[in-house]
């Protein structure tokens, strides 16, 4: 498994993490062909596609993702969806998000959105 991770620094951390996963999952909804499962709550989310995912953690005044796929050109993808359309949503912000060099993952664990519960976090298949 590869793994790139991106900072991205903004005051508005937790709103853009709700919006880009809202995003993701109206679109999963509209084209099944996507799919994709998205989980998230205030702070924590998780946005998986068929070949890789990306973990969301909101900060206080800085937005953490980290992308994992199994090759370069899946990672590549999803650095690519993830950080095109957070740059679209962040535009009056001007986010901006700029990734790591991939590194492997030597079996470690993912991380999850932990600290979500019933009434904060919405899944979908």
């Amino acid at each position: 498994m590869l793994i790139a991770e991106a900072s991205v620094e903004t005051e508005s951390s937790s709103r853009y993490l709700v919006q880009l996963c809202r995003h993701v999952d109206h679109v999963a909804q509209t084209r099944p062909e996507m799919q994709a499962r998205v989980e998230w709550s205030d702070d924590r989310g998780v946005i998986s596609f068929g070949s890789g995912r990306c973990t969301l953690r909101a900060d206080l005044g800085v937005l953490r993702l980290r992308a994992e796929a199994p090759d370069e050109e899946s990672l590549h993808q999803l650095e690519q969806r993830v950080a095109n359309r957070l740059q679209q949503v962040g535009r009056r912000d001007r986010l901006t998000v700029t990734w790591t060099p991939p590194h492997g993952s030597r079996g470690a664990a993912a991380e999850t959105p932990e600290g979500a519960t019933e009434d904060n976090q919405r899944t979908r298949a």
